[in-house]
């Protein structure tokens, strides 16, 4: 199976893509585990919000946009990420706890491997939806989705803010996930515009490499 990327030029419709079927079975499954058996119910609920909203605006907009499988992967990849983090209320989460006590830290690290997860994983379906949708120069393209990373980040710190004022205090202190850092916001922000360059980095070095080989290729052919 060929897996599309944000160059491909045809698309295989949502509804007939057995790779996001699949992805979307793992995420529904996942999710309705979580559902029954996370250790904070009140707490799932509320992370989840945001994950329903988005997942909505994603399928009611196929019709716009399709976007390509190596980004609808990358969507999957941070979602899952989020659903573990949602699992454990983030503060208690497993793998985070074991990094704490392995490495000898003093805060469960999950939420910052998650918030730089964010910028790492959706810098490329923004980077495709840029250019194929928006039309934005090639230049453009690679320092626009660490820019949109950097304020959504600010953005949903904005929304923890606000769901920490309007719930109960243990909820928001679960939920806003500081663990006593006062730099707490700054710092996830910082990472989800690092995870963004780094995608950024990444995606531009591949690209150069494959132009390059196109242009010897073209030369030799000469």
């Amino acid at each position: 199976m060929n897996i599309t990327t944000a160059s491909s030029a045809n698309r295989i419709q949502p509804v007939t893509n057995k790779f996001l079927w699949l992805l979307a079975a793992l995420l529904l499954t996942y999710w309705i585990y979580g559902w029954f058996y996370c250790i904070d119910l009140q707490d799932w609920i509320v992370e989840n919000l945001l994950v329903v909203i988005c997942l909505s605006l994603l399928f009611f907009s196929r019709k716009w946009h399709k976007f390509s499988d190596l980004s609808y992967f990358c969507i999957f990849l941070f979602v899952f990420l989020h659903l573990y983090g949602a699992f454990y209320a983030y503060t208690q989460n497993a793998l985070g706890a074991w990094l704490q006590s392995t490495f000898e830290l003093w805060r469960n690290p999950y939420d910052r491997i998650v918030h730089f997860s964010f910028g790492l994983f959706m810098a490329y379906p923004f980077r495709e939806l840029l250019l194929n949708k928006f039309k934005v120069s090639s230049r453009v393209s690679w320092l626009l989705p660490i820019e949109i990373a950097f304020s959504f980040g600010t953005l949903f710190e904005l929304i923890e803010w606000g769901v920490s004022v309007v719930t109960t205090k243990e909820t928001g202190e679960t939920y806003v996930a500081t663990q006593g850092d006062v730099w707490d916001a700054h710092k996830d922000i910082l990472l989800a515009a690092i995870g963004a360059a780094i995608t950024m980095l990444v995606t531009y070095t591949i690209h150069r490499r494959k132009k390059s080989k196109e242009n010897k290729s073209s030369f030799n052919f000469s």
